[in-house]
């Protein structure tokens, strides 16, 4: 949900195109590739495989892998190196791994993931917050609150407003472009009341609403930014473009 320009060689902007074009089943592919990959283990050795035994592992076209690797490769997911076969021939194979740099930073977001729930589980402590009996009645929960704030159009506002700082509700309206004012309105009010964001009436002529959001829900989008860029290199460091394609379908 980042807004900020976060420049690194694996996230991939809108802008950069990509050199090799393999058609409508590239994301699905190099997602297939990662979890192979990723499930194999962390090791050099354990993760080292051929074309041969991923696109049997994997079940698709060698020429998909192919096509997918070397996309993985382009942006730094996978890389390539030689395998001795024969060392009286010095024969050798070529092999895939995960990129020390991707291996490196899914690793981070695993030590992320356990802060995370530690940091859960000590607020919970602390505040005597315990969790109904019922595991059910505590999904309903979340889900309640989950669905209040990330309700339709509700995290576009959040994206938009973390993005932009402050904005105007026509230009709001114009930067999601398929909602109605009507239910803009209404989106509006509700995540004002939530506390998620303020309105302020400026004094120009005519006087002009501005909306920004409150330091509730700046913490909200920041808390909420790492989730979306790990889903986002889970899926193979896609672009902006390779997600729409990816959400399109073929």
């Amino acid at each position: 949900m980042s807004g900020r320009s976060h420049r690194h060689a694996l996230l991939l902007e809108h802008d950069r195109a990509s050199s090799t074009h393999d058609g409508p089943h590239r994301a699905d592919d190099l997602r297939a590739l990662l979890d192979v990959m990723l499930t194999v283990g962390t090791s050099d050795e354990a993760i080292l495989r051929n074309e041969a035994d991923l696109t049997r592992q994997v079940g698709i076209p060698k020429g998909r892998v192919s096509s997918a690797l070397a996309v993985g490769e382009e942006r730094g997911v996978f890389t390539r190196r030689a395998r001795p076969v024969n060392p009286r021939t010095g024969e050798s194979e070529i092999v895939w791994q995960l990129s020390p740099l991707f291996t490196d930073v899914h690793r981070k977001f695993a030590d992320f993931a356990e802060a995370s729930s530690r940091l859960c589980r000590d607020v919970a402590e602390a505040a005597s917050i315990r969790p109904p009996m019922d595991s059910r009645r505590n999904v309903d929960f979340n889900l309640q609150i989950a669905k209040t704030i990330f309700g339709k159009w509700s995290v576009d506002i959040l994206a938009l407003l973390y993005s932009k700082r402050a904005a105007g509700f026509q230009e709001i309206q114009r930067a999601l472009s398929r909602i109605s004012g009507r239910v803009l309105s209404l989106k509006l009010g509700q995540m004002e009341r939530l506390g998620l964001l303020r309105r302020d009436v400026l004094g120009t002529k005519p006087p002009r609403v501005q909306y920004s959001l409150t330091s509730k829900g700046l913490r909200t989008a920041m808390l909420g930014e790492p989730v979306f860029l790990y889903l986002r290199i889970a899926e193979g460091l896609l672009s902006s473009e390779d997600a729409e394609n990816s959400a399109r379908g073929p």
